[in-house]
């Protein structure tokens, strides 16, 4: 193996939302052996490189499930985001059937008018609120997250998504309350693929790690995919299953086996 992808949440991440003492050190050991790391999240740059920060190691970043991708020194490589005209038609429909959403671009995050915010996502991105009747200075956005606890909403939201931007938006159910919409063909994979292009690193020679929806292309594309003990990805026909959970390290505890470190 020359490249290794891990998702964030629920796979690299403990259940606190930290990377483990020990997962920094195996990923610093696998680094020194020259072999790249890379995540890959449907988290923004925002969120995802306060994580990198905290390894403290030289990585690159896939965020809002490919629509952006750094390189090792945090540098902008690559952007794959809705055309604004697409962007407005998506929340237009959004709006008009009261859901609720953050829809991402690069710094910023807008949701609808009167919606409540977390205070961690104001201190992560600039927030912006959508009138019905003000749609029309909205950006092109890079992702939109529709978080839902109700089961059987998420469908019918799902569904609706389909029913009106099948051909022109990815919309994937990234966790059990999740949806996220993307430009068509953006996706974790797509990043994989750029990255290993752009290393010259062929399929063959990649390992990925993931739990989740977001992370199915991405596991099926490269040759040696690993899905996280008891995930929604573990039930999915994934080859190799990790022995641990990402509260134990599971993605750390795999590499040093794998790669004796």
């Amino acid at each position: 193996m020359k490249l290794v992808v891990s998702d964030l949440d629920g796979t690299l991440l403990n259940n606190e939302s930290v990377v483990s003492e020990e997962t920094k050190e195996i990923i610093k050991k696998l680094r020194a052996k020259g072999i790249e790391f890379a995540i890959a999240t449907g988290r923004s740059f925002n969120s995802a490189n306060k994580i990198r920060e905290s390894m403290g190691i030289d990585i690159f970043l896939i965020c809002n499930n490919g629509a952006n991708i750094y390189g090792r020194n945090g540098e902008l490589i690559k952007r794959n985001f809705m055309p604004k005209e697409l962007s407005e038609r998506i929340v237009k429909m959004l709006l008009n059937n009261n859901i609720e959403f953050f829809a991402f671009d690069g710094l910023d995050c807008y949701v609808p008018y009167g919606m409540e915010i977390e205070e961690y996502l104001k201190k992560e991105h600039t927030i912006y609120y959508i009138e019905k009747d003000k749609i029309e200075f909205i950006p092109g956005f890079e992702k939109i997250l529709i978080i839902e606890e109700n089961p059987e909403r998420l469908i019918e939201i799902k569904n609706l998504a389909h029913k009106n931007f099948d051909t022109e938006v990815e919309i994937v159910v990234s966790a059990v309350d999740c949806i996220d919409f993307n430009m068509k063909n953006c996706s974790k994979m797509a990043g994989v693929e750029f990255i290993s292009k752009e290393l010259g690193i062929d399929k063959k020679d990649i390992m990925a790690f993931g739990d989740s929806g977001n992370d199915y292309k991405m596991l099926k594309y490269v040759a040696y995919p690993v899905a996280m003990k008891d995930s929604y990805m573990s039930e999915m026909g994934i080859e190799n299953v990790t022995e641990y959970s990402n509260d134990e390290s599971g993605v750390a505890r795999y590499l040093k086996k794998f790669f004796e470190l």
